[in-house]
């Protein structure tokens, strides 16, 4: 897909990010879904498992700690298996780190 946004936290929060892929998956049936955190950014964190909804079509996975005054990109890596097929999307966001 693209990069899909950014958002700011705190470096003390651990925060939702929820990826949709409804618009590639536009309502098939997917028979096996894997996701990979392909950049961990030095200094951050991730939830060990990330949870795919196939009722909403979204993943979830926190992200943790970070410096101050940082940004972070991540890249998420994403294979679908519909119809015998993979499809496979690569997402990333940044993560902005701000000591409010």
């Amino acid at each position: 897909m693209a990069l899909i946004g950014s958002f700011t936290k705190q470096p003390g929060e651990a925060l939702p990010v929820d990826i949709s892929y409804a618009d590639v998956i536009a309502g098939r049936t997917v028979s096996a879904a894997t996701h990979v955190v392909t950049s961990a950014p030095s200094g951050t964190t991730e939830s060990e498992t990330m949870a795919y909804d196939t009722g909403t079509e979204t993943l979830q996975l926190y992200i943790g700690s970070g410096l101050t005054g940082q940004t972070y990109r991540w890249t998420i890596v994403a294979t679908f298996t519909i119809g015998g097929k993979d499809t496979i999307v690569e997402d990333e966001f940044d993560v902005v780190v701000l000591a409010v």
